[in-house]
């Protein structure tokens, strides 16, 4: 599917519907070629703008999970400090601990709480736009620690009312190859991929 035909497949009335298409789990990934990290996420702001317009009346979020999960450790309390300035302070001298702590955080029920709740804030906004639509990115800069398949098998129970559509710098094997060349982990089942 070339981004094209997912600014018309995500403009498509039918597909605006949650309530339409993979109503397990409603994920959608759209996999594409790494070194297209850059094009692809100058793609992303051009669909949310032209989504908003009067034709289709729609405000995507956009969320970076790498940048939403430092923000997280950057409000996290961690004895009298923030967590990122913790672990900034220590990842030298203790890399292996910190390590260990950045992959628990990673999908600890605050994170997703904290990203729930940012998004639940967006959807309750009160005016004339749809908000059918949360668009996730980053995953590429936020391997190891958060890897796709495990992250919407922790976030499946808060995906209600909305479409989530992730961006993924890599194809699928019988797992997910970020990047093409690393292995990530074995494909979640209720994720339909919108690469064709």
């Amino acid at each position: 599917m070339t981004i094209a035909e997912l600014y018309n497949h995500l403009a498509n009335n039918d597909f605006k519907d949650h309530e339409t298409g993979n109503l397990f789990f409603p994920a959608y990934m759209y996999m594409y070629e790494a070194e297209k990290e850059y094009e692809i996420n100058a793609e992303i702001l051009n669909i949310k703008n032209r989504l908003h317009r009067p034709t289709n009346y729609l405000d995507v979020m956009v969320l970076d999970i790498y940048e939403e999960f430092i923000l997280y450790l950057k409000q996290e309390k961690f004895g009298k400090s923030k967590k990122f300035d913790f672990y900034t302070l220590h990842e030298k001298e203790k890399p292996e601990i910190v390590n260990k702590s950045l992959f628990k955080d990673a999908y600890d029920a605050r994170f997703l709480k904290f990203l729930n709740e940012k998004i639940q804030a967006h959807l309750k906004i009160e005016d004339s736009f749809l908000r059918s639509y949360v668009f996730i990115k980053g995953f590429g800069n936020a391997f190891p620690y958060l890897r796709a398949s495990r992250f919407f098998n922790n976030f499946e129970k808060y995906v209600k009312g909305y479409k989530l559509i992730m961006f993924y710098p890599g194809e699928a094997k019988e797992y997910y190859s970020l990047f093409g060349l690393l292995k990530d982990e074995n494909l979640y089942r209720a994720i339909k991929l919108i690469n064709e």
